[in-house]
């Protein structure tokens, strides 16, 4: 999802947690801009060289993340976690052991953040990881900014709101940082990381402590969303990272 899939179109869920909290369009994920790789570094907060995860598809045979993601911390302090997903490949950053639940109840995110929002309601767990599959989907199929990605954009807007939602009526919402990113952007209909529209994401927190309205100045990296959700949570990373906390975001 590049940042101006939110930016040229009416996104009242995005646009709502922005003004909330803190933004910025000029996010970079890593140069391997492919759903598998870009995530293992969001949720580990270091580069392919380091977690090893250098495929976009389910190889049961090729093993799991080769370094720590903020969910083996969370494990590690008894912290109550879970993931939602869209596509099972995602099961190679979190594999049996290291998170509590793992849940893909269908491709779209309808399905994604209703069984999420269920769950997050019933169990209100410490960290949680939703992913919606319909802009990537559609920016395949249709073309990156096509009015079909458009859509998908506005259906994954939706979604983020059923997450939100449920926050509320879990009664967390008011303790909870949520942080709203996308793995990589694209151009045609693909994402090879050269470009640097394959490479630019949205990135938005918002939560305790936050800034309001705020436009983050410095450069954020997909790496810094791990070490960011460390901070937060006040866990030390079981090993060294690359990205940092995001700290101008918080008053």
């Amino acid at each position: 999802m590049r940042p101006d899939l939110i930016t040229q179109q009416r996104l009242p869920w995005h646009e709502r947690l922005a003004k909330e909290g803190s933004y910025s369009w000029h996010a970079r994920t890593i140069r391997t801009a492919s759903t598998l790789p870009a995530h293992a570094s969001m949720l580990s907060g270091v580069d392919v060289k380091l977690h090893g995860l250098t495929w976009n598809n389910w190889r049961p045979t090729k093993g799991f993340i080769q370094h720590p993601t903020i969910f083996n911390a969370a494990e590690a302090r008894g912290l109550k976690t879970a993931a939602f997903v869209g596509k099972f490949k995602l099961r190679h950053i979190l594999p049996a052991g290291t998170i509590d639940t793992f849940e893909r109840p269908g491709y779209y995110c309808k399905k994604v953040s209703d069984e999420a929002a269920r769950h997050i309601e019933r169990e209100k767990p410490t960290l949680t990881f939703v992913h919606f599959s319909d802009p990537d989907e559609a920016g395949h199929s249709r073309g990156w900014m096509s009015e079909s990605q458009k859509r998908a954009a506005l259906a994954a807007d939706a979604c983020l709101g059923t997450i939100y939602r449920a926050l509320e009526r879990a009664g967390i919402l008011d303790e909870t940082l949520v942080i709203v990113s996308a793995d990589h952007g694209g151009h045609n209909h693909n994402h090879s990381g050269a470009l640097a529209s394959d490479r630019e994401i949205p990135w938005i927190a918002a939560g305790p402590g936050v800034r309001r309205g705020y436009n983050i100045r410095s450069t954020v990296s997909t790496m810094d969303t791990a070490a960011t959700v460390l901070a937060a949570l006040g866990l030390r990373p079981n090993t060294k990272l690359t990205g940092k906390p995001v700290t101008e975001i918080f008053q």
